[in-house]
């Protein structure tokens, strides 16, 4: 079921956040900062619980003003992110029903895009790393013509600069877009750059007090809702 699809125009391309949205990564970011949090000794709080309190913030900047307050020597981003890249493969995965929604809409000749805070390529300890190496692992790089990343973006979200970049790389309009999110930084995002928006509550589920100050065009509980759009 989704809520509010008939305001949407028709459509020509969609972009999605990554994170909890179209990947399920949680387990695999928690263990790692389960680890590091751990050898920094840093115990007021789980990993999950830290996690899941970003709403879609930069977790650099999180673990930044952490170490900063509580005077931890410890690099822990830098820590963390090669905790999470050097992870086995298989602990990450899609959504269920994600990768079909994604071959059908790409099957209909709609330009699809990924927009997110992870950075998009690079290495770590000599090992490819990014967006697109955990995308290609998934089978589904292939599907998206554009792929927004970190060190793409002069700002992050809920700036429209990573949005922004997609559209000029797409070369279509933001009317003609939707942009998929789990978090209040997505739908910011989303709307700062006039595109239409969409909460996807399949991941995640997003607090309804969170989006107090976005509202989402539409709310979809699962990936098929988006099938349901008019496209062309």
């Amino acid at each position: 079921m989704g809520r509010g699809h008939s305001q949407i125009g028709s459509l020509s391309a969609v972009l999605f956040d990554l994170d909890d949205t179209l990947l399920d990564s949680l387990e695999a970011r928690v263990k790692a900062l389960e680890r590091i949090l751990a050898s920094a000794g840093i115990f007021q709080f789980t990993a999950k619980q830290f996690l899941q309190s970003l709403k879609g913030a930069q977790l650099k900047e999180a673990l930044s003003q952490h170490e900063a307050t509580k005077e931890v020597a410890a690099d822990l981003f830098e820590d963390y992110r090669r905790a999470y890249w050097i992870k086995e493969r298989g602990t990450i995965r899609l959504y269920p029903g994600v990768k079909s929604m994604l071959e059908e809409l790409h099957s209909r000749g709609v330009k699809l895009g990924v927009v997110t805070q992870k950075g998009r390529e690079f290495e770590v300890d000599g090992q490819r790393a990014g967006a697109t190496k955990e995308l290609e692992e998934l089978g589904v790089l292939y599907l998206f013509s554009v792929i927004v990343g970190f060190e793409d973006m002069l700002y992050t979200k809920p700036h429209p600069n990573g949005v922004n970049i997609a559209l000029s790389r797409l070369t279509v309009p933001p009317e003609k877009t939707l942009v998929v999110g789990d978090s209040p930084a997505d739908i910011g995002a989303a709307l700062a750059a006039g595109c239409w928006s969409c909460l996807a509550t399949w991941g995640i589920p997003t607090p309804e007090n969170s989006l107090d100050e976005v509202q989402p065009h539409l709310v979809a509980e699962t990936p098929e809702v988006l099938l349901r759009l008019a496209f062309g």
